[in-house]
């Protein structure tokens, strides 16, 4: 609790010292770029992203720099910022839910929505906004660099550890006689294998291709995880008498040496067992040890692909993702078209409450607006109360930083929206009346969550029963890929297989599936 409490009040204060740096570096009026940049920097902080930062810097640059021409043309005509809010939102959503088991949409369109409506420039100032979200970009990926520039490396070394670990003390179990299994080891080492498939596919910055590192890798995990579940068939064999103790030594010897890094020896085993008969657990271990020297030696294809492909990709219209970001933006859209158009003072309310409340899946989305409902009816009585003994301006500040500040010790969504509730309309009620404030705040929030809840309940509504279905049909289609034509950069199809596997809860069932094809893909691509 003590360390949560020290490194929580550090972020805090860090992040308004990133705001005040920025607004001095850029000019006051671009303060609320400044929250932006932080918003979506410590948001994507949550994915390893960093295998091609040049990637990542121009796509964000584009995303940012479009943010910012875009917030200040779509006010200038309610009709053209219906139609520029519409392709915006979609195709932002779609490009960072795509493919995604938790959406990160929603700081990117938050921050759309606050240059937007809470600090839309003028022409004049509009050169200074654009200098200000290209510096911020570079700050954005510069975080992701601070965050995440060893977890790759970290979750790789751990489950390289863990695995050969496992293979050794497996190993040495087999030759003391001990032919029993341990599925705490073996859950151990899926979850490792888990994590290691999850962060090799988030770090490529947007679908981009393998590198021939993360290829050898891949590669290598699997060829080892193999290993282990085959000295099951090894074990078997030997108490069997289809194995002798030579043999079974041998083994031991390069498993040892496999966990030191040495494959030296390789040749000369393989070697000794194609001149013996051997039973088909060697074999296949034998076929282990291949895989592993054409990865040593890059035997696998090098996907390339072009700059200018890596950034305009295809539209999955099939796709949950295509589904949902129509949703978003027909829903964000029409609710700044509303705004815009009848010029609706706190009309933003309604805006973020829509898009806070629209959720790739239905029932998602139904809960979000119960907790959302709880916590901001909450959140106005506390207010309440805090206003009828702090009145003054200077006083009111201190509720909004002192909101802001306890709201990031909450997890729940319905606890955060409480002190969500309190830091705005503390920041709202400076220079007017209270009731107004708090009467719009919940006039809004009920009419947004009343549109939030008919658009996701028929709006291309999508249902939590068919969602692992989906990506239990998206894992097929790659299962067929990998079977019928391995050759063709397995690599890809591995990782994406397991992906679908993870954003539709099914890994643990298709795990010992998936690890024999992508295997044996690997073992006929060579």
């Amino acid at each position: 609790m003590k360390q949560k409490f020290i490194s929580k009040t550090i972020m805090f204060i860090l992040n308004l010292v990133f705001v005040m740096f920025f607004q001095n570096i850029f000019g006051v009026t671009n303060k609320m770029v400044g929250i932006v940049v932080l918003i979506i920097g410590l948001a994507i902080t949550e994915k390893d992203l960093t295998q091609n930062l040049g990637v990542l810097t121009i796509e964000l640059l584009i995303i940012n720099l479009l943010m910012g021409i875009l917030s200040y043309l779509t006010l200038l005509n309610p009709i053209l910022g219906l139609v520029i809010n519409f392709f915006f939102i979609f195709y932002v959503t779609y490009g960072t839910v795509a493919g995604n088991k938790k959406p990160y949409h929603f700081s990117f369109i938050l921050g759309y929505l606050f240059l937007t409506l809470n600090s839309p420039p003028t022409l004049s100032e509009l050169p200074g906004r654009l200098v200000a979200l290209t510096g911020g970009t570079f700050m954005i990926v510069g975080l992701q660099w601070v965050f995440n520039r060893n977890t790759y490396t970290n979750i790789l070394n751990t489950q390289l550890d863990r695995v050969l670990t496992c293979l050794h003390q497996r190993m040495e179990r087999i030759v003391a006689g001990d032919n029993r299994s341990y599925p705490e080891e073996a859950m151990s080492l899926q979850d490792g294998v888990s994590q290691f498939m999850k962060v090799t596919y988030d770090r490529r910055s947007f679908k981009g291709p393998l590198t021939p590192e993360s290829m050898y890798r891949i590669t290598e995990i699997i060829a080892f995880e193999k290993m282990y579940y085959l000295l099951d068939d090894v074990a078997q064999d030997y108490k069997a008498g289809h194995i002798d103790k030579t043999v079974l030594n041998e083994l031991y010897t390069f498993i040892k040496d496999l966990q030191e890094g040495d494959l030296s020896d390789a040749n000369k085993l393989i070697s000794k067992w194609e001149k013996d008969a051997m039973p088909v657990s060697i074999i296949n271990f034998k076929k282990a040890v291949q895989v592993l020297q054409g990865a040593k030696k890059q035997e696998y294809p090098l996907y390339k692909q072009g700059l200018l492909k890596q950034f305009v990709k295809g539209i999955d219209k099939e796709s949950y993702a295509y589904k949902f970001s129509l949703r978003l933006a027909i829903l964000v859209g029409l609710s700044l078209f509303i705004v815009q158009l009848f010029n609706l003072t706190y009309g933003r309310w309604f805006c973020f409450t829509i898009l806070a409340l629209v959720q790739p899946g239905f029932e998602e989305s139904r809960q979000k607006t119960i907790y959302r409902f709880l916590g901001t009816f909450v959140g106005v009585i506390l207010f309440i109360i805090l206003i009828s003994v702090f009145k003054n301006d200077s006083q009111l500040a201190m509720i909004v930083l002192g909101a802001s500040y306890i709201g990031t010790y909450m997890n729940r969504y319905d606890l955060k929206m409480i002190f969500i509730t309190v830091q705005a309309l503390g920041a709202a009620i400076i220079g007017t009346t209270g009731s107004i404030v708090i009467g719009n705040r919940v006039f809004y929030l009920i009419i947004g969550a009343f549109v939030a809840y008919i658009g996701n309940k028929f709006l291309f509504t999508i249902r939590e029963q068919e969602v692992s279905q989906h990506y239990l049909d998206l894992y097929e289609k790659d299962k067929k890929h990998l079977l019928l034509d391995p050759k063709d950069y397995p690599h890809s199809m591995i990782v994406e297989a397991y992906h679908f596997l993870q954003v539709g809860q099914i890994e643990k069932e298709k795990y010992q599936e998936w690890l024999t094809i992508s295997f044996d893909a690997l073992a006929k691509a060579i």
